[in-house]
This record gives structure tokens, C-alpha cells and sequence, in this order.
């Protein structure tokens, strides 16, 4: 990964006015946002909520021994193995569309969560203009929306 030199910074521009231009690049399209699931899902996650995966093992354990009430021992496998196997199909990417989706509503639209999201890894912000990524927490989001804001501007002149 490559450092994008970082464009001398006017002396009153402020992270969160950068940050406003993030969210409107984004916006635009001109940047995209990369997410590393088995990062962001970890429990110490800023955007992380362990409830969202907790829901399926409850309702399987329900089922489960719902089962063995009912039909017994052999029933009971079954059905936690059936549960076992649609998490891992269909759960975990509920849990990704939720968690993906809390990021764009919250972490993307606030400057404090954005910055602990960034420090704790997981992200990474891609230009549409095939340039290099920038990978939180080591990656300079700054310089990297300086230099797009910079870039446009060029092109816009």
C-alpha cells in the first residue's frame, strides 16, 4: 500500500469539514466504501452488535430443544444441525446486510464514530478512479479526500 502524498492543508480546514466531503464523494460515487466483515463483527467493534448473530443461536437453541421436548434426542441433533447449516447460509449474511447497512446510516454520517470506526480497522475507501486503496487505521483518509476534492476541482476548471 502506497501513501498518497498529502496535498498541503489550508491552515482552517478542519477533519470535519473533510469528513463532509467524504460523506458527498461518497455520495457521488466517486468513492466507495470496503468493509472487512470479520473485522467489523468482532465484539469490541465501534459499529459491531453482537446481538445480530446472538438472534440466530437463540432461535436454533429454541428449535433445538423445542425438538427434544417433542420428538427427542435424534430430532433435537437435527434440528441444531439444520440451524448449524442456515446460519452459515442465509444468517451471516443478514448479519453482513445489517452491519454494512448501520455503517452507511451511522458510522458514515458522524464524524466521532466514523473516526473510532477508522482507528479500529475494518474499512478501507477505494476511489472509483481505479487509484489505491486506503485501509483504516494506517491509510491517510484526509489526504486521500484532499487529493480527490483536488482532483475535481482540476477537472471542474
Amino acid at each position: 500500500m502506497a501513501e498518497i502524498p498529502a496535498p498541503p492543508a489550508p491552515e482552517n480546514e478542519t477533519a470535519a469539514q473533510l469528513f463532509r466531503t467524504l460523506v458527498q464523494l461518497h455520495d457521488q460515487g466517486k468513492v466507495s466504501l470496503h468493509l472487512d466483515f470479520g473485522r467489523l463483527n468482532h465484539m469490541d467493534s465501534p459499529v459491531g452488535v453482537e446481538a445480530d448473530s446472538n438472534i440466530w443461536a437463540y432461535g436454533g437453541v429454541a428449535l433445538a430443544l423445542l425438538a427434544f421436548w417433542l420428538g427427542g434426542t435424534y430430532w433435537a441433533l437435527g434440528v441444531a444441525a439444520a440451524g448449524i447449516a442456515i446460519y452459515y447460509t442465509i444468517g451471516r449474511a443478514y448479519v453482513r446486510k445489517r452491519l454494512g447497512r448501520r455503517i452507511e446510516e451511522r458510522a458514515f454520517r458522524d464524524i466521532d464514530l466514523w473516526q473510532k470506526l477508522w482507528r479500529w480497522g475494518g474499512v478501507s475507501l477505494v476511489p472509483d478512479s481505479g487509484g489505491e486503496a486506503c485501509v483504516a487505521p494506517k491509510g491517510n483518509w484526509l489526504a486521500l479526500v484532499r487529493g480527490l476534492r483536488d482532483r475535481g476541482q482540476e477537472r471542474s476548471a
